[in-house]
This record gives C-alpha cells, structure tokens and sequence, in this order.
C-alpha cells in the first residue's frame, strides 16, 4: 500500500482544470475557445475512429444545412455533417430506436448524419445508414448502424434542395 506522501504526490499531477473554457487550435477552422458544456461525448468513438470521443459542433456559416463536427483530441478531423431531415425528402429517422440507445427521451434527441462533398458537388451523398444520435440533455451521442433497406450510407443528395442553403 502506497505511503500518503506517494498518494499525494502520484494526485498532484492530476489537478483539475477548473476553466469551463477549453482552447482548440485547427489549421482549417483557426484557434479559439468552446465551452466545456458544448462537448459532445461520444463514448465508443465514430466508426473507424474509436480513440477520438470528444467533439464539438461548429457552424459552418449562418443558414447552412451543414456543420462540422470537430475532433477535440484531434482537430486537424472534422467532418461535415447535417441534419438528415434538411437534406432528404421523406426522411424517417428511427427516433424510437435511437432513443432507447441513449437511454433517454425522442424528443430530447438530435440526429446527425456525416456528408461526403467530392469535387462535384452535384454527387454529395449522406450516410444514412450510421447516423451519429445526439441527446440533448446530456451531450452524450452515439453513432448507430441501421441495417435498413431505405437507410444506405451513400444517399446522394439532390443538390438544388442544397444549393440555395449551403
């Protein structure tokens, strides 16, 4: 059993950081300070990107349908993101289903879906299948893979309902 000299020194390390701003630095989106409050937690990580559980929603500029969805661990990665409900006509998302995931109510949900801009705009697509579920309440999120004929992760937006917003 360690001496309390050793408890207290291995403790000192781990002093909490009382400010309830965190800084970020990016080269695509510059520095500058979120609130703590505004971190979005998702604890088994993205797809493929299970180490990074932190993020942050940015805007991407006043009206847009899209925002970008920063790695705080990692802010050289962010994704392009949307509501999928502004995107895709006729949308239903699995609000139930995303809900009992997170534990909480629908109506304290949001969802995200991740947007793949090529070169040509004209063949944006969203993943629908793998939508990243948000609760509100606790800024706690979760991606979830549907496994859902009319939910593929390649949906290619119809870029006139786009154009005009982004």
């Amino acid at each position: 059993m360690p001496s309390t000299t050793e408890c207290t020194a291995a403790h000192a390390s781990r002093e909490v950081d009382p400010s309830p701003t965190l800084h970020v630095r990016s080269r695509r989106f510059g520095s500058f300070e979120i609130s703590r409050a505004s971190i979005v937690e998702i604890p088994q990580g993205l797809v493929g990107f299970p180490q990074l559980r932190r993020y942050v929603v940015l805007e991407h500029r006043p009206g847009s349908p899209f925002k970008w969805l920063l790695a705080i661990d990692d802010p050289e990665l962010a994704f392009a993101v949307a509501n999928p409900c502004e995107l895709v006509a006729g949308y239903e998302p699995p609000l139930e289903t995303a809900a009992r995931l997170l534990e909480t109510d629908p109506n304290d949900i949001a969802l995200l879906v991740i947007v793949t801009i090529p070169r040509d705009p004209t063949l944006m697509t969203v993943n629908l299948m793998a939508p990243v579920v948000v609760d509100l309440r606790t800024r706690r999120a979760r991606q979830i893979v549907l496994d859902l004929p009319h939910c593929p992760p390649d949906f290619l937006v119809v870029p006139s309902r786009v154009a005009a917003r982004a």
